[in-house]
């Protein structure tokens, strides 16, 4: 399990204006919200808070957060939830973290990562990866940072199902269908398009030569009338 520490600031004030200015001062706002629990509003300073991301974006990462009120802080466990970024920039505008009670499980989604080259991809074959998170239970302290997928033994045609995936001792899918398909080996479809095509094209050839041949005959006929 991946952990590290977050220091954030109550907001006692909200609204577009506000946190436009407190984006400038290096602010990024946010809030972190639980089962049963209050709503808060807190902000981060920027740089801590992409550190964060930067290490967040490889797989699931517990945060130890302290949130300062005052000359309080308050100390809690959460894991980020959602993340708001800048349609230009790319950079993040707010952040949403869930907090979470050691030793109570609740459910989070971890990264599927896949493992190895499939056997099928040698002999023409494309590997299809169904899904790339799975939502898990457990306890805060079990958290896997992601959870792997060995893809080697595929051969074309060949799957792996949820029942495939190792999960640590306290993690247990949320899924209860192990049949469901993860990833497959498949043969190309786009394979069969040309011959289609081609099937087509020659058709409206011969069409096309045929009708030609019917007009050309039209003359012929209404000559012999003349004559």
């Amino acid at each position: 399990m991946a952990m590290t520490e977050l220091t954030a600031d109550r907001r006692r004030y909200t609204g577009k204006e506000i946190n436009r200015k407190r984006r400038v001062e290096g602010k990024v706002p946010g809030v972190i919200y639980g089962k049963g629990l209050e709503t808060r509003s807190i902000e981060f300073q920027r740089r801590p808070l992409e550190k964060f991301l930067d290490t967040a974006r490889r797989g699931t990462v517990v945060v130890k957060m302290t949130v300062q009120d005052g000359a309080e802080g308050k100390e809690s466990f959460a894991v980020l939830k959602e993340t708001q970024t800048h349609p230009l920039t790319g950079r993040v505008t707010h952040v949403d973290f869930y907090e979470v009670a050691l030793g109570r499980k609740f459910r989070v989604e971890v990264p599927l990562r896949i493992k190895g080259k499939a056997a099928g991809i040698e002999m023409g074959g494309v590997l299809d990866v169904v899904t790339r998170n799975l939502e898990v239970e457990c306890t805060p302290d079990h958290v896997p940072e992601f959870l792997e997928l060995d893809v080697t033994s595929l051969g074309i045609g060949d799957s792996l199902h949820l029942a495939d995936v190792r999960f640590p001792e306290g993690v247990v899918p949320t899924e209860k269908d192990l049949r469901m398909t993860l990833a497959a080996v498949h043969t190309p479809k786009a394979e069969a398009a040309p011959v289609a095509v081609e099937e087509a094209v020659e058709g409206a050839e011969g069409a096309s030569v045929a009708e030609a041949g019917a007009k050309e005959e039209k003359p012929e006929k209404e000559s012999k009338k003349k004559e």
